[in-house]
């Protein structure tokens, strides 16, 4: 993800995935793969990843495009898959508290 621009806002989408626990590595390939042709292109980050559960930050222009991206995932790793948007924030904070329980303590907000 390159330098912020001035004037560039960022959205928090918190994602689930059924189907399995899965590497970080797994789910970033498969995203690139699904994210290669459209205009999020490889333009977000994940800041949070457990494996059935993450927080991927993308440019506030990209958000729908994102979530999108997200919803049309169905294959990580070559293992079956439906990942789901639960929520999206202008704030990392408040999707880490909401979800904290998903969380591993090291990377909760005390």
């Amino acid at each position: 993800m390159p330098k912020k621009l001035p004037g560039e806002k960022y959205r928090y989408i918190a994602f689930g995935i059924e189907g399995g626990s899965f590497s970080r590595s797994d789910f970033l390939s498969a995203l690139l793969r699904t994210a290669r042709g459209t205009p999020l292109k490889d333009d977000f980050r994940i800041t949070v990843f457990e494996g059935d559960f993450g927080i991927l930050k993308v440019p506030h222009t990209l958000k729908d495009e994102a979530v999108g991206v997200l919803n049309s995932m169905d294959e990580i790793g070559g293992a079956s898959c439906k990942v789901t948007t639960l929520r999206t924030s202008g704030t990392i904070k408040t999707l880490k508290e909401m979800y904290r329980h998903r969380i591993r303590s090291e990377l909760r907000l005390e």
